[in-house]
């Protein structure tokens, strides 16, 4: 039987910090095979450690897996994350099933309470307005806030064959050896090295961590803070790290939801349920807060039928020497 994963420390958070290439939680940035040595040279310890840390998250079940994003830019997509709440959040579970059988769902986050921030694509704004609409009569669901739309990064360039099929590999086994993809795709180690560690640099695939924050003996607090001044944001990112050292901050690496400056996300973990209402009276007494809103994290959910279903049909780049192979 699966058991809790314990109480995270400092060295946790340092860990999930790392984990992400800006140094902030994003949603996209994480490359669950290529990262170790570099967390472990940043914290001053061992390979072993980590990968013994990271182990520990797997086998507790609170690192539930790792889903592979192609940049949806490269097919011409958009995206746009949409909080809902629910009629009964007894229905929680069926209303996430309905969810991602809609077109362009890609997943959600899962909140303790009626909510659920969903995150869906769109070829344009009209298509988004129709999803919108649909989701407004969907079975469950009570009321469909404002649309925050993402900022895409522009692809450096299309897939080639060779690249839909290493993508295609990668979103079957995340954590694969470069040996095993590889042998999946029908070329060298050396190929995929190259070819892998382009498509990473170029932003056209991302890793996601899927957690699932029940694991934990603690809750885990997205913290929305509004400020009176974009001034005030880097103030309050070292005041509540001082106050509060196992938190992190959401941040933005080009792509997601578009970062508006008159607020800042936190995760923050506590000791115990009854230290939400402590967190949020603290932070709403600190000069240039004008708003605070905590929801405890439940799960991240992946929808990965929609992805699957744009791999399988894209149209690939004329491909240059030995990109067919």
């Amino acid at each position: 039987m699966i058991g809790n994963v314990g109480r995270l420390a400092s060295f946790d958070i340092a860990i999930v910090r790392e984990m992400y290439r800006t140094g902030e939680v994003t949603i996209a940035g994480v490359d669950p095979r290529l990262n170790v040595s570099r967390i472990a040279e940043r914290l001053g310890c061992s390979r072993a450690k980590i990968t013994g840390r990271l182990e520990e998250w797997r086998s507790s079940g609170f690192l539930a897996r790792y889903d592979v994003w192609p940049n949806p830019a490269l097919f011409g997509l958009g995206g746009s994350t949409v909080d809902l709440r629910l009629v009964d959040p007894m229905r929680k579970a069926s209303v996430i099933e309905h969810l991602a059988l809609l077109d362009g769902a890609v997943g959600c986050v899962e909140f303790l309470g009626p909510w659920i921030s969903y995150q869906f694509l769109h070829p344009d704004p009209a298509t988004r307005e129709r999803r919108l609409k649909l989701l407004r009569r969907l079975d469950g669901v009570a009321e469909v806030g404002a649309p925050l739309p993402w900022s895409p990064i522009p692809p450096k360039r299309r897939l080639t064959a060779l690249d839909l099929r290493i993508v295609r590999a990668l979103r079957s086994g995340p954590t694969a050896s470069i040996r095993e993809i590889a042998r999946a795709v029908g070329v060298s180690s050396r190929t995929i090295t190259t070819r892998y560690g382009a498509l990473v640099a170029d932003w056209s695939v991302w890793f996601l961590p899927i957690f699932d924050f029940t694991r934990l003996p603690g809750p885990v607090v997205s913290l929305l803070v509004t400020v009176d001044g974009p001034e005030r944001r880097e103030e309050l990112r070292r005041r509540l790290q001082r106050a509060y050292p196992e938190s992190l901050q959401f941040g933005w690496a080009g792509f997601g939801p578009v970062e508006d400056l008159g607020y800042a996300v936190f995760f923050v973990y506590l000791p115990s349920a009854a230290a939400v209402e402590d967190l949020q009276r603290t932070v709403a007494g600190w000069e240039g807060v004008t708003g605070v809103e905590a929801n405890v994290l439940v799960r991240i959910h992946a929808f990965g039928d929609g992805f699957d279903e744009l791999l399988r049909t894209a149209v690939p780049a004329s491909s240059g020497r030995g990109d067919a192979r």
